[in-house]
């Protein structure tokens, strides 16, 4: 099972949706509103359904998936290839989430005991809210109209970015008009578009005692993920060790490194990648991301109106973010002094040289 998949198993995860609330004729406003501000309850049920994913308009991941979700927060998605019948699963037993492709050698865990992915244990409408809140500032909102999905009355409503931020893209959400749940979405970011919906639902299942567990193999190894994700402080030169070569830094008189942090990601990203956190008079106010250019179709950076250093850069307003790709490196200036201007550190980039000639 691709990457990809994966990840839409990620989004179905964190894209269901609970309140309370009558089928009465509403603006998008007011919807947006009664879902933020609805008291929640958690649903049971069983789900079907399919995802699809098209980069440029060719279909790049095609798969079904079933679906268990608990009303004490339990869920289970085993997804299915349609091209090779390839069998990935997630399950979040309330205590932990672990993420198995059928074949592999290795599965891997998160730890939801510590709070440390709360995204994954909360409600239906937390997570919902939460994307919400995200882009209730850089999207306008519309009712396209009432429809029927599943014999369910659904809101169809699309958010389209009024900024010049591409993080979320163009979102359209069917949602069920008397228990919010989301029965069908699509994203659509740049050339990248993501598309899941529910075919069969059943809202009174009759789950058996062992629904909430997977069959892994003695012989797999479950990692778990954040052993992956603690990073080491090191130097400039320990970075580029990890890169296996030399990469930009800044040579401003003003702009001193604060600190070095690498990362060896594992899993689902199999790559390395270090952030180097600047100071800039003395204040903490920039930092750097740096990793080896990805591969995959969708991720290049396309032209538009922004330049780095002669290459095609792609700037996100909504985390005031410029990524660019320079000799197979992939470099992410974000800053984090709000009285410092993108413009600015724009002119400091073509000052940067490699960090083994300072």
């Amino acid at each position: 099972m691709k990457k990809k998949i994966v990840l839409l198993i990620a989004i179905l995860l964190t894209g269901l949706l609970s309140a309370c609330m009558g089928g009465m004729t509403v603006s998008s406003e007011e919807i947006v509103t009664k879902v933020l501000s609805a008291k929640d309850s958690k649903l049971s049920y069983y789900g079907e359904g399919v995802i699809k994913l098209t980069t440029a308009g060719e279909v790049t991941e095609n798969a079904s998936f079933k679906e268990y979700a608990a009303e004490d927060g339990k869920r289970k998605i085993i997804t299915t290839g349609d091209a090779n019948g390839h069998e990935s699963s997630v399950l979040n037993d309330g205590k932990q989430v672990i993420s198995y492709d059928a074949g592999s050698e290795s599965a891997f865990s998160i730890d939801l005991t510590e709070d440390s992915m709360p995204l994954l244990d909360s409600s239906p409408k937390e997570q919902l809210m939460t994307m919400l809140e995200a882009i209730k500032k850089t999207h306008d909102y519309e009712i396209v109209g009432e429809e029927k999905i599943l014999d369910l009355n659904v809101y169809h409503i699309k958010a389209a970015p009024n900024t010049n931020s591409n993080l979320f893209g163009e979102v359209e959400l069917w949602i069920d008009q008397k228990t919010w749940f989301v029965v069908k979405s699509i994203s659509v970011v740049e050339e990248t578009k993501s598309e899941f919906e529910y075919k069969l639902l059943d809202f009174s299942p009759d789950f058996k005692e062992d629904t909430f567990t997977l069959d892994i193999p003695e012989s797999v190894t479950v990692t778990p993920i954040e052993s992956n994700l603690e990073p080491d402080f090191g130097t400039l030169e320990d970075a580029q060790t990890e890169l296996a070569q030399p990469f930009l830094v800044f040579t401003e008189e003003d702009m001193t490194v604060e600190n070095v942090e690498i990362v060896n990601l594992q899993g689902i990203v199999n790559r390395p990648e270090i952030t180097v956190y600047y100071a800039y008079e003395g204040l903490p106010s920039v930092l750097v991301s740096i990793f080896p250019t990805p591969e995959e179709a969708g991720t290049e950076i396309k032209p538009g109106e922004w330049e780095v250093r002669g290459q095609h850069a792609d700037y996100d307003d909504f985390i005031d973010a410029l990524s660019w790709d320079e000799n197979g490196l992939r470099y992410t200036i974000i800053i984090q002094n709000p009285d410092l201007e993108m413009e600015a550190i724009l002119k400091m980039t073509e000052n940067m040289i490699l960090n083994n000639e300072m």
